[in-house]
């Protein structure tokens, strides 16, 4: 009997999400980065990865559409629904879009080369995802590397439909592991890209190059790939699939473009715009992407939502950094940030300066925004007695919310291995809670309004830190499965609050390893479901204050960190995920919760980074 490499029995559509929101995040530190070294300008940088990000979503789902989802669009103004994804279709869709805002906004060829590695790794990252879904699966095989799938996920439902299983069959026939040969692919294109483009004279031609290859490794791997796994473009033409016929028309029309620009290019110095784009256009961009994402976030999944707002976020922060630079009048520009800081300034001390270093400032201010949404669940139960004399009520919630903040702070150095900061975060949001109990009359959603402002102060040491703060305002958090002693039946599964005290322990270096402890500390707000969270992180040695860490809040898994960018951009995303059982239901819930925090660090000095705060 032959034993196959990979079994898979869960249903991976979360993980499929938490991978597709991961390489986006990666993607956007990639590009940002990118950006830096090469130069271009931030705003219209920013701006065209976000459009981009827009425009690649929305066309892999535009493109899985038939001729009647077509016809509704057109004739009635409606998008109908799809969960469905094809590639090409987002690809195309961003390469057309990115080559016009390029023209708009003032970028060279070079910026399209800026995606030349990234886009076959990417695409090689997020087949990990399609492998555990069973989405994208291949043929029947015997190969030992096959892949089996179990009942619910795709490559059984569809060889079920084909008469390929018995009845009560439990695993499907293994089948080739497409999406793995696309992840090999992906990084023999990256290997062959880095072997080759100091060979490539024409400025945009790299990622020609890169979709060329691309391309012609999916064609092959095409063969592999079994037609029902396809959204649109599965079916046969001759001996070729659609898809094929599409791939080798690209492979032909790229390398012709390829070589036309090889042999035209004239050797110019092709130096990026150092000018932003017009305040007219900047504003206009960004609030049509502004206008579109919120417009259509009920047709965008969860996971699509949260990998727009992985672009959407820093373009808004760059925007606004720039227009309140550039278009304020500069003598009251400063009264201005003066208004919306001065409570900071009149809650805090002036410290004394414990150590003078000729070299360097040895403080830095930081400026935040930060959004954040989640949607979960949770129980809450009122009883007498106990054990099997108990006699309870147990009501069970849906809670989602959506949430944004910003914040200021002030960091100072106070030797060469400690530091303080203190500052205030203000947020406010929307939370939606509804009774879900079975045997209960259906409910209305209950919304709320959360508002809040939350000082606080942090200490800082190699292997230790300290933190505390207050929340005040309108707030209230979210229990985890509460069981409490009383009569009558539960009303709600939040508490209500008008204050909530913050507290942050870390033991260990955060350059090495290290623990931690927090309680309604994150930003930008803890509240009202990430209200607790013990973690185990590393900066992996990395001396620029980067992080990673991973963590629960006492029901599901989290994973966070700080991205740091240059020295001044900080890019603090989290993720939560998880799955929650109730004796009442049969099916699980999905937990997931999602936010992503930027940081602008003024003042901030490489030699003090490396100095002072790298713990």
């Amino acid at each position: 009997m032959i034993k196959f490499l990979f079994i898979i029995e869960n249903k991976g559509g979360y993980y499929f999400d938490l991978i597709y929101i991961a390489v986006f995040l990666l993607a956007a530190a990639w590009l940002l980065k990118e950006g830096v070294n090469r130069k271009f300008n931030k705003v219209a940088w920013v701006l065209s990865i976000a459009f981009t990000w827009f425009l690649f979503i929305a066309g892999t789902k535009l493109f899985t559409y038939s001729a009647a989802d077509w016809k509704s669009l057109v004739l009635e103004q409606h998008l109908p629904p799809t969960f469905d994804k094809v590639l090409f279709g987002g690809l195309f869709l961003a390469v057309i879009g990115f080559i016009l805002l390029k023209r708009i906004l003032h970028l060279n060829n070079a910026a399209l080369d800026a995606f030349a590695l990234l886009l076959p790794l990417a695409i090689g990252m997020q087949r990990v995802g399609c492998l555990l879904a069973g989405c994208c699966h291949g043929i029947v095989t015997d190969l030992t590397w096959g892949v089996q799938y179990g009942p619910g996920t795709l490559p059984h439902f569809h060889q079920f439909e084909a008469g390929l299983l018995k009845p009560g069959q439990y695993l499907a026939l293994p089948v080739h592991p497409s999406q793995l040969y696309e992840l090999v692919a992906g990084l023999l294109v990256v290997c062959i890209v880095l072997l080759v483009k100091r060979r490539i004279h024409a400025t945009g031609n790299t990622l020609v190059c890169s979709m060329v290859l691309y391309s012609y490794f999916r064609f092959f791997i095409e063969f592999y790939r079994d037609r029902a796994a396809h959204a649109s473009g599965g079916s046969l033409v001759g001996e070729l699939k659609i898809v094929q016929w599409i791939l080798l028309l690209t492979i032909i029309l790229l390398s012709a473009l390829f070589l036309y620009r090889e042999k035209t290019h004239v050797l110019l110095k092709d130096k990026p715009s150092a000018a932003p784009p017009a305040l007219s256009v900047t504003l206009t961009l960004l609030l049509t992407l502004l206008f579109a994402t919120w417009s259509l976030k009920n047709w965008f999944s969860y996971a699509e939502f949260v990998a727009l707002h992985t672009a959407l976020l820093p373009a808004m922060a760059v925007v606004s950094v720039h227009v309140f630079k550039k278009y304020i009048v500069p003598q009251y520009r400063w009264l201005t940030a003066a208004i919306l800081i001065t409570p900071i300034f009149l809650m805090s001390q002036s410290l004394p300066d414990r150590t003078k270093d000729s070299v360097t400032v040895q403080s830095y201010h930081t400026v935040k925004i930060g959004y954040g949404n989640g949607d979960y669940y949770n129980s809450h139960n009122l009883g007498t007695g106990s054990g099997c004399s108990r006699v309870s009520n147990t009501q069970y919630f849906h809670q989602e919310y959506t949430v944004g903040g910003a914040g200021y702070a002030v960091t100072k150095a106070l030797s060469s291995t400690e530091s303080i900061s203190y500052g205030v975060n203000a947020y406010a949001g929307t939370h939606s809670e509804q009774n879900i109990s079975p045997n209960q009359p259906p409910r209305s959603p209950q919304e709320l309004r959360l508002v809040g402002v939350n000082p606080y102060f942090q200490f800082s040491t190699k292997w230790l830190g300290m933190g505390a703060g207050l929340h005040m305002g309108r707030l209230f958090y979210t229990t985890e499965n509460l069981h409490q002693d009383g009569g009558g039946i539960p009303e709600s599964g939040l508490k209500r609050t008008p204050l909530y005290p913050q507290l942050h322990v870390r033991l260990g270096p955060t350059r090495y390893l290290f623990g931690d402890l927090r309680l309604a500390d994150h930003f930008p707000t803890a509240l009202p479901g990430m209200r607790f969270q013990v973690g185990l992180g590393s900066g992996f040695g990395l001396n620029n204050g980067s992080f990673a860490r991973f963590g629960t809040n006492g029901v599901d898994k989290f994973v966070t960190g700080n991205i740091v960018l240059g020295n001044r951009f900080v890019v603090e995303p989290l993720i939560l995920w998880g799955d929650t059982r109730f004796g009442m239901f049969t099916s699980e819930f999905k937990q997931k919760q999602f936010s992503l925090g930027m940081h602008y660090r003024f003042n901030f000095k490489e030699e003090k980074s490396k100095k002072y705060f790298m713990w």
